[in-house]
């Protein structure tokens, strides 16, 4: 995982080349007023989906787990919890292979808050809880990337 914040995503250029587009991507506009909905950035190898949502307790929420994707989130009104596990991701149900997506529990490892002009870099393989209520927090408008690998980075 990384966390950071938003200007300095550029020093991460280099890592995937679709994370690449994406880095490109933010740089070179506004993503506040990115639309609501999915955008396609580089195909269907990098899309970025704007919500608003209702954050949830870390209690009532499993951690999520994508093996061929980063997924990259940024808060663009209002702040959230997030959760990484180092430990195993124990799945609660089957793995939706066509989503690239398996739920379920594990060890919470580390925990921090998100906001606007931050953001969190979810690794493949990584479990994590996102959209969890931070005190004094309500509705929330997000940017989820995500942002597939190729098979040669899946490797390293």
């Amino acid at each position: 995982m990384i966390y950071d914040t938003l200007n300095n995503l550029p020093n991460y250029l280099g890592m995937s080349n679709n994370l690449d587009a994406v880095i490109e991507f933010v740089m070179a506009r506004d993503i506040n007023n990115l639309p609501a909905g999915k955008t396609r950035i580089s195909g269907d190898k990098a899309v970025v989906t704007v919500s608003t949502v209702t954050p949830q307790t870390s209690d009532k929420a499993l951690f999520q787990r994508r093996d061929a994707h980063l997924t990259l989130e940024t808060d663009l009104e209002g702040s959230e919890l997030f959760e990484v596990s180092l430990g195993e991701l124990t799945p609660t149900r089957p793995a939706d292979e066509a989503a690239d997506l398996t739920v379920g529990t594990a060890g919470t490892s580390i925990a921090g808050m998100l906001c606007e002009g931050r953001f969190a870099l979810y690794l493949a393989g990584e479990p994590y809880k996102s959209g969890l209520k931070a005190q004094g927090c309500g509705k929330l408008k997000k940017a989820v990337f995500s942002i597939e690998l190729d098979e040669d980075e899946e490797a390293e």
